[in-house]
């Protein structure tokens, strides 16, 4: 399913991608997917070595070499198809012709982006930068071409029957020729022309002014009490020995929470809340009254109704109504969140009548440190970066069925561009600097090598200052029938190592790097046959949902046990008594957090739907206001620096946590059936992973969950709808239910512990939740292949059936079934577990099954 950002370039659909998963601000609009400057061919180079690894060395001249000849082949390939008359087209000549000299010219062009996020040489920042620019005026000519939409309506015209990844191939691209303006008279055309190649000039020059902002805080190091020692020594002196503290975060968040000065809190704020303001305020606001005008021109009433017009949430109103749905849910125990805070400060000083912005991280560390009595820094000691990366390799090798294999590094002499990266045999670098690493990525069973990624995960100069995965080749399938093995790259900014102490990481950045493999994962074990559908080229409002699900595992008591170890003693693990009050502490002040992104994601998508001009200052104060949020200080201009505004999520930014009900939807199987389990991994990877965007997500979603997804998780995740677990062990019971139903039913399951505990070795797995009436229960069953959900009161009718419709509940009605208002909760549960006892009789009889 194409993104909305495909929208504007007909045919390079591969160049208006997203940067995926920025834990904080994205900064660069870097396309998904990708692949090596002039690649070699298929084969390997040396048992070690991808063979088809980017080459990074490239000076800035054949950089520019390199990319003229991709654009001069993809021009004379896309010729070639154009000049075939309309009677011999074929699907093979037409469509998948132009598909595969796009993917070839992605192949060289993508890799040549990618540096001006991660190299370490100014030049070739530039360059990159450069060809960024380059690529997308190409793509603005290629979009004005009649012929070569001719070319895809001629073929179409043929009325020859596709199925499957083909005819989607095709309706994608139709349909993205005509929401790029292809259908419209050419007067439009070229107004339409002319605010793209504007708006994405302003893009650029947005996301190039957060990176090159160098604003800091000098501090003597003797008023930085608070501040952990290791934190402290990292931080590099000016020539009068000042500490320097920049805006990035590994030095912005800890000095928010752990620095007792507030004075020096509240500079170091303002200075962070208006990174770039003065430069790139007058561009949001140009850039608003932009997309304004151009959906006016292609018929959509608001920018915010043409970017959702492809997503799973289709509408506005659909967002505005989600959001609200939060919002409602949510206040109350902000409410009690703020109050506890207000009431932390008034023991230092007793007359406070409010906590200000930069004093919130400070007084919630030592709120949570009362409440939960753990120190944050204390819990880093066991989070070295090294134990956190082998143990989470280890995981998700485990839980997907793949092996991970480090290929060698081999450092090569300087030269233009050089930067001390790293080459592999064929003289080809496999790395733009000596931190990277580069792995293999096979499957555990037949070896068979899938993909390869890099992790890049120190801050250095001129670096994306956040955390994200950029696609460097897409996966797809090749002319010749075999397949493009994707490759992606981990960029982030975690705490680096000073001499006789490692990097330690904390909890959030353990999570964040978590989240972020997710998001490899997804892009790196593709199948889907073409780079459109491929990996994370999903919708928008799913592109979140595989990583943010994987977080979840994070917080599991096994998974902790692999990703920690302490830095002085690997083999002493996080303690238990540590492990329990981080638990209990994991949802603290989490309603003002979520809270707080219903409030961007709804300041993003008014920014959208207002009519011009917009005073983004002005709106912003008025949605945190109207959410019961403190509105952000006079002064500050938090917006100027939200990359995500900018770079591919405007009207997206809801994305974060719509897809988070997917996610939780998606972890509530691996709840039911074993966060580790190899084969619930290897459902997961074979329907959401391997599919990408080859199918609707919702029908992924289906067929992992084994029914339509739902919103049940994702409200026990907010806290708002929580289950416990009966003494039986793995029957969850909504606390939610009226107590003359819950306090029945977690009796009847503990007296039956036995049976139940006989029929989970069987594989059943049952949750027991309230449902829209709350004194009609509603029951989750899973048993081997069968995932369905029914009332309670309707198990004493199936169980009477002779023919058992797993797939259609509605069947399950007989005129024999109790009044569901008299029944005995108690009683009905024993007779679920005979239900359970009977199916499990006949999966293990093969003739009747």
């Amino acid at each position: 399913m194409p993104t909305p950002l495909r929208l504007s370039i007909a045919l390079l659909i591969l160049l208006a991608g997203a940067p995926r998963a920025q834990i904080v601000v994205p900064a660069l609009p870097l396309p998904v997917g990708g692949a090596a400057a002039g690649a070699a061919a298929q084969g390997a180079v040396g048992a070690a070595l991808a063979p088809q690894v980017p080459d990074f060395s490239l000076s800035t001249r054949r950089m520019a070499e390199t990319y003229k000849a991709a654009e001069r082949d993809y021009l004379a390939a896309v010729n070639a198809v154009t000049a075939i008359p309309a009677a011999e087209r074929t699907f093979a000549n037409t469509v998948k012709a132009l598909d595969s000299a796009q993917a070839r010219y992605a192949e060289a062009a993508i890799p040549l982006t990618f540096l001006s996020a991660v190299s370490p040489d100014r030049r070739v920042r530039r360059m990159a930068e450069a060809i960024e620019r380059r690529i997308g005026r190409f793509g603005l000519d290629l979009a004005d071409r009649d012929d070569l939409y001719t070319a895809y309506k001629e073929y179409a015209a043929k009325g020859e029957a596709l199925s499957g990844e083909d005819k989607m191939i095709l309706e994608d691209t139709l349909e993205s020729y005509k929401r790029s303006g292809k259908d419209l008279p050419v007067a439009q055309r070229s107004d339409l022309r002319a605010i793209r190649e504007r708006m994405a000039e302003l893009e650029q020059a947005f996301e190039q002014n957060i990176a090159a902002e160098d604003d800091a805080l000098a501090v003597e190091p003797g008023r930085l009490t608070g501040l952990p020692q290791d934190l402290l020594d990292a931080l590099p002196r000016d020539a009068q020995g000042r500490a320097v503290v920049d805006l990035k975060e590994p030095s912005y968040v800890p000095f928010m929470r752990y620095v007792r000065d507030g004075e020096l809190r509240r500079q170091l704020y303002y200075k962070y809340q208006n990174r770039a303001a003065e430069k790139n305020l007058p561009l949001l606001e140009e850039e608003l009254a932009l997309r304004g005008k151009l959906a006016k021109i292609l018929g959509y009433r608001t920018y915010a109704h043409l970017a959702l017009a492809d997503n799973m949430a289709e509408s506005p109103l659909k967002v505005v109504s989600f959001l609200n749905r939060l919002k409602r849910g949510l206040r109350p125990a902000v409410q009690e969140e703020r109050k506890a805070l207000l009431e932390q400060k008034r023991r230092e000083v007793p007359d406070a009548a409010r906590v200000e912005p930069w004093e919130t991280a400070y007084y919630a560390d030592k709120l949570r440190q009362e409440r939960y009595a753990f120190d944050a820094d204390q819990v880093r000691q066991y989070f070295p970066v090294d134990r956190v990366v082998a143990g989470t390799l280890e995981v998700y090798q485990e839980l997907l069925g793949v092996r991970f294999r480090q290929l060698p590094n081999q450092t090569p002499a300087a030269g233009p561009g050089a930067a001390g990266a790293v080459r592999a045999e064929n003289g080809t670098r496999t790395a733009w600097h000596p931190d990277v690493q580069l792995y293999e990525i096979s499957d555990a069973k037949s070896g068979e090598v899938l993909s390869y990624f890099y992790l890049d995960l120190f801050p250095r100069e001129g670096k994306y200052t956040h955390a994200a995965a950029f696609g460097v080749i897409s996966g797809h399938e090749l002319e010749d029938g075999g397949y493009r093995r994707p490759i992606e790259a981990m960029v982030a900014n975690l705490s680096k190592p000073t001499p006789g102490h490692p990097a330690l990481l904390t909890l959030m950045d353990v999570e964040t790097f978590f989240h972020e493999f997710g998001h490899l994962m997804h892009g790196t074990l593709t199948k889907a046959r073409y780079r459109d559908h491929a990996g994370t080229s999903v919708a928008l409002d799913f592109v979140e949902a595989p990583s943010q699900m994987m977080e979840n595992f994070v917080w599991r008591p096994e998974v902790l046990e692999r990703l920690s170890g302490h830095w002085r003693d690997p083999d002493k693990k996080l303690p238990k008594e540590l492990l329990e009050k981080m638990l209990a502490a994991r949802n603290f002040q989490s309603a003002t957090g979520n809270l707080s992104q219903v409030g961007f994601a709804m300041m993003d998508m008014l920014f959208n739907l207002l009519p011009g001009p917009v005073d983004t200052t002005a709106v912003m104060a008025k949605v945190f206001t109207t959410l019961g949020l403190e509105p952000p200080p006079p002064g500050t201009h938090f917006q100027a620096s939200f990359g995500h505004l900018m770079s591919g999520y405007g009207a997206g930014y809801y994305s974060y946590l719509w897809s988070l009900v997917f996610a939780q939807d998606l972890f509530s199987r691996f709840e039911a059936e074993g966060v580790l389990n190899p084969a619930t991994g290897g459902a997961y990877r074979r329907a959401i992973l391997e599919k990408g965007s080859s199918r609707d997500e919702n029908a992924s979603m289906k067929e992992f969950l084994g029914r339509e997804p739902n919103e049940r998780a994702f409200m026990r995740f907010l806290g708002l709808g929580k289950a416990e677990k009966t003494s039986a062990g793995e029957v969850q019971v909504e606390k939610k239910l009226p107590p003359e139903f819950f306090d029945p039913i977690t009796a009847a399951l503990t007296e039956e512990k036995e049976r139940v505990r006989a029929l989970m070795d069987k594989g059943l797995r049952l949750s027991i939740e309230r449902g829209s009436n709350p004194r009609i229960p509603v029951v989750l069953f899973s048993m081997g292949p069968y995932r369905t959900m029914f009332y309670l009161w309707e198990a004493q009718g199936a169980l009477r059936e002779v023919r058992f419709k797993w797939y259609k509940p509605s069947s399950w009605f007989s005129p024999r079934s109790p009044d569901p208002y008299r029944m005995d909760p108690a009683v009905q549960v024993r007779v679920l577990l005979d239900l359970a006892e009977a199916l499990s009789a006949k999966l293990a009889a093969p003739a009747t099954t």
